[in-house]
């Protein structure tokens, strides 16, 4: 990895899943192409990715609240593109995932148009914040969890 380049998620690294995340870069060569990555397994071990090409602007950097993809899994600009676009590396397969109190782990990573990886960074998607409580439902032929939050 390349030790100026940088791969930011703000507000934080470890956020609830519905919580929008921003993706920044900073440290490229200017107008230099990248390409943005994100990675997850879900419970089964079956591999979800997505991928998108940037150009790094005059001031090295790229911002996906601003900047636009210029080809790979979705095109324009689309500040979680790379969440929403996710496909299983395996057809005709969907993301599990049972356990809520376990965090949806989303590896990012930015690399060179040859491949090689300048940077990376984890993010920790939460289904239940902290003090909620997870109780399951059933009415009928209906089931699930409802996820209250504290206080209620």
């Amino acid at each position: 990895m390349s030790a100026q380049v940088r791969l930011k998620l703000l507000p934080r690294a470890r956020c609830l899943d519905d919580d929008p995340v921003q993706v920044k870069v900073s440290g490229l060569k200017s107008r230099q192409v990248v390409a943005m990555r994100a990675r997850s397994t879900d419970e089964r071990g079956v591999v979800f990715s997505s991928s998108a090409t940037y150009r790094a602007d005059g001031n090295r950097e790229i911002d996906l609240n601003r900047d636009t993809s210029l080809c790979g899994s979705y095109y324009g600009v689309e500040p979680m593109g790379l969440l929403w676009s996710m496909r299983s590396e395996t057809m005709h397969k969907r993301f599990q995932k049972t356990n809520s109190s376990k965090p949806h782990v989303v590896k990012f990573s930015v690399h060179e148009v040859k491949g090689r990886m300048l940077a990376e960074a984890t993010n920790e998607r939460l289904f239940m914040g902290d003090g909620f409580s997870r109780v399951p439902v059933s009415q009928g032929n209906v089931s699930g969890i409802l996820f209250t939050p504290p206080g209620l």
